[in-house]
């Protein structure tokens, strides 16, 4: 009897799995069909759930040659997918490579230190999480429009790192909390000074943690689509997230370069976590066991 039931609770473990599993992948294996399949079989009634002649036309058409399409302020759809694609590059790892160096030094400041008005400073910082993205944005268009950021990546690195900072500070300081304070005391005594120990010893040790927070860091920044929407309005910097748009018009939507440039950017973010999942989840474990 036990087992009949440990055997109906294991099917019914797997079964739910798999409903949660088809759930979150149908978006992503429609968009894929889509992007492989013609005009006709879009637009097809009754829709046509597999395409019956399937096609890299599409991809071709965002990646190569760029024909057969007239939006994105004349632009090709090859020129728009591929300055959008660099400047997401660029705008997700400068973005990433502030957070590696600044994030670190506030979970140190904020995990080991002691001076007054540490707790204040610090959920002052916490507090900025809770505050609204829309009034925020906002209040910032004009001031970026003087300091002459509007329409550069400069811009957005800067507003994408602001943004992202709080979050990685709370994680580094929990982070580096978690190291005993008896293994920095015997590098000070052993001669090393305050910063020798952090940069020879400490940072070693909350290495897993670092490398989580770039990752995640990585995964914002370059999925990132309202910050650009409103601050990016020529390619000069447009993120690939806000590129892909231009395929709607207003009377015609491309589905099938639209879903072509979907699945474009949506390779190298699945890239990256497949390679540094073990130290993403290592990173997050060890900072909430610890």
């Amino acid at each position: 009897m036990i087992s009949k039931r440990k055997t109906l609770q294991t099917a019914i473990i797997y079964s739910l799995s798999l409903i949660l599993l088809l759930w979150s992948l149908s978006p992503i294996i429609w968009i894929f069909i889509s992007s492989i399949s013609s005009r006709a079989d879009l637009y097809s009634v009754p829709p046509q759930w597999f395409p019956s002649n399937p096609t890299l036309k599409a991809y071709n058409t965002v990646l190569v040659e760029g024909e057969g399409f007239r939006g994105g302020g004349g632009q090709s759809a090859s020129t728009l997918i591929r300055t959008g694609l660099f400047n997401s590059i660029i705008i997700a790892s400068c973005t990433t490579l502030l957070v590696m160096a600044v994030a670190p030094l506030l979970g140190y400041v904020f995990g080991r230190l002691r001076f007054p008005g540490r707790n204040f400073f610090f959920y002052l910082i916490l507090a900025l999480i809770a505050l609204p993205g829309w009034p925020i944005i906002i209040g910032l268009f004009p001031m970026m429009a003087t300091l002459k950021l509007l329409d550069t990546k400069l811009g957005l690195i800067l507003l994408l790192f602001t943004y992202r900072i709080p979050f990685e500070m709370w994680f580094m300081t929990g982070y580096f909390r978690s190291v005993p304070s008896e293994i920095e005391e015997a590098a000070r005594i052993d001669g090393c000074t305050r910063l020798e120990a952090l940069y020879k010893i400490i940072i070693h040790m909350v290495k897993p943690g670092i490398i989580s927070v770039s990752i995640i860091s990585f995964l914002h920044s370059w999925n990132t689509f309202l910050i650009p929407l409103i601050m990016a309005y020529t390619l000069q910097s447009k993120p690939l997230t806000v590129t892909i748009t231009e395929f709607v018009g207003q009377y015609f939507v491309q589905w099938e370069l639209m879903s072509a440039a979907t699945v474009i950017a949506i390779i190298p973010p699945v890239i990256m976590v497949g390679i540094f999942q073990k130290y993403i989840i290592k990173g997050l474990s060890a900072g909430a066991i610890k």
